[in-house]
């Protein structure tokens, strides 16, 4: 058992340590852990993803007088971070303030439903907080049984990006729309193309990103309640056989980051690709992206379309959490740890684009912000270039606030990596039959889900 399981583990069949809500407020500055990512030059976790809690929290320091400085407390990885405030949680310790994602602490929503996290409506109430100021189903991801225990500071969606010529060519009037991860891969397949690839040289691919599948599908076919896998059905053994023929036909799930890497604007923008797709995209990195395509003036007659990534077999589109802010319910500084969290939800400091060293990496929660970074998105470029970026910038923003629900989208990347991947990598190889695989997935699945129960 890894040691976030047992994080977890530990957490469920213990008692926590009480609850001190009614601790007076006492002197001294808000501590809070952070994990040390910079520390061997990368500034990038174990997930790949950079350090931007760390960020969060320097920041901070930065914009503060010596009197409402944070004391960071830094950690060498996120094991030894975790494994050291489960032991201070269970005895009524633990930071004041939490800044984290669900990579970085993954068991923030225990946390959250077992009192960790402090009530955070007092507060929103007396500072005269209006709900209506953010995007709201991402804020109310943070509300357990009706009370706000902690704050989603951004989020990110999950779209499909191709171009007028390749929509109008392979006739996707009728379908890109519904595209969800149930017909993902069957998108292709009603155009014949399926586990081709666009054409025989390999120098084109049709997703830019494939790993996400994995993290979206696999939910829709694991039953948490009976501790169970569903894997034995004809829809998952169907949507294995069309995600191995399209890795195979990109020459590997790596083949289109190893033969372009971050460059996805400019091989869309050259034919070299058919979907731009992202997980969780953000106007902040998009705008950078995107900015290549627009940037090229040849490629003003050929302009960019944009679809929601749906849900599972519905029509969901989803919104995936980054960072995310709470505070210790142990904690006797909690009105100086909620000034952090009024900084974090400031429409300054929640305006990414207009400052790129920003920590807030993803879509800004506040409505404000994001109505600043839309001008100043379409500030860029060129004139001769601006109905073009106004179409697609106006579609970009009409699907960030038409999200239905919201997630995290590594949530169970732990069940992925230590039990999926292995075993569908000795699939794909040819190692084990579809249902060889599926029959193994099936019973590790039941003992993983029985274990951290």
């Amino acid at each position: 058992m890894t040691s976030a399981v047992l994080c977890l583990s530990l957490l469920t069949g213990c008692q926590l340590g009480s609850r001190t809500s009614s601790v007076p407020e006492e002197e001294g500055a808000v501590t809070a852990y952070a994990v040390d990512f910079e520390a061997d030059g990368t500034m990038l976790d174990d997930y790949g993803y950079y350090s931007t809690e760390l960020a969060f929290l320097e920041d901070y320091n930065s914009a503060m007088d010596s009197s409402r400085q944070i004391q960071i407390q830094y950690f060498p990885n996120i094991e030894t971070m975790n494994r050291q405030l489960s032991t201070e949680l269970l005895s009524g310790g633990g930071p004041d303030l939490f800044v984290f994602r669900d990579t970085t602490l993954p068991q923030f929503q225990s946390y959250a439903t077992q009192g960790v996290f402090a009530p955070l409506d007092t507060f929103l109430e007396k500072n005269s907080y209006n709900k209506d100021w953010f995007q709201k189903v991402i804020f109310d991801y943070g509300t357990v049984d009706g009370t706000q225990r902690f704050i989603p500071l951004e989020y990110g969606i999950p779209v499909c990006i191709t171009t007028q010529s390749l929509y109008d060519e392979f006739e996707l009037e009728n379908t890109a729309t519904q595209i969800n991860y149930q017909n993902y891969f069957g998108l292709l397949n009603t155009t014949g193309t399926l586990g081709k690839p666009i054409n025989s040289n390999f120098n084109q691919f049709w997703f830019s990103e494939l790993d996400s599948f994995r993290y979206r599908l696999l939910p829709a076919f694991i039953d948490k309640q009976q501790k169970e896998g569903q894997f034995t059905s004809a829809k998952f053994k169907e949507s294995m056989e069309w995600y191995l023929q399209v890795v195979k036909a990109q020459n590997g799930r790596d083949g289109f980051s190893k033969a372009y890497g971050t460059a996805y604007a400019s091989a869309l923008r050259d034919g070299n690709l058919f979907f731009y797709n992202d997980p969780m995209m953000s106007d902040r990195f998009l705008s950078v992206r995107i900015d290549s395509y627009f940037g090229n003036t040849e490629s003003k007659n050929i302009p960019l379309l944009s679809f929601p990534m749906k849900e599972y077999a519905g029509n969901d589109v989803c919104g995936f959490v980054g960072k995310m802010v709470a505070i210790n319910d142990n904690s006797s500084r909690k009105n100086k740890a909620w000034e952090v969290i009024d900084y974090a939800l400031s429409p300054n400091f929640q305006n990414s684009m207009a400052n790129r060293s920003s920590p807030i990496t993803g879509n800004p929660i506040r409505i404000e912000g994001q109505e600043r970074n839309r001008e100043n998105w379409l500030s860029f470029g060129s004139a001769e270039m601006k109905e073009i970026r106004e179409d697609f910038v106006d579609q970009y923003y009409e699907l960030l606030n038409s999200v239905t629900k919201c997630d995290c989208l590594t949530y169970n990347s732990m069940y992925v990596q230590e039990i999926f991947d292995p075993l569908y990598l000795e699939y794909e190889s040819g190692t084990k039959t579809l249902d060889e695989f599926i029959k193994e997935l099936q019973n590790k699945t039941g003992l993983y889900l029985k274990e951290q129960n």
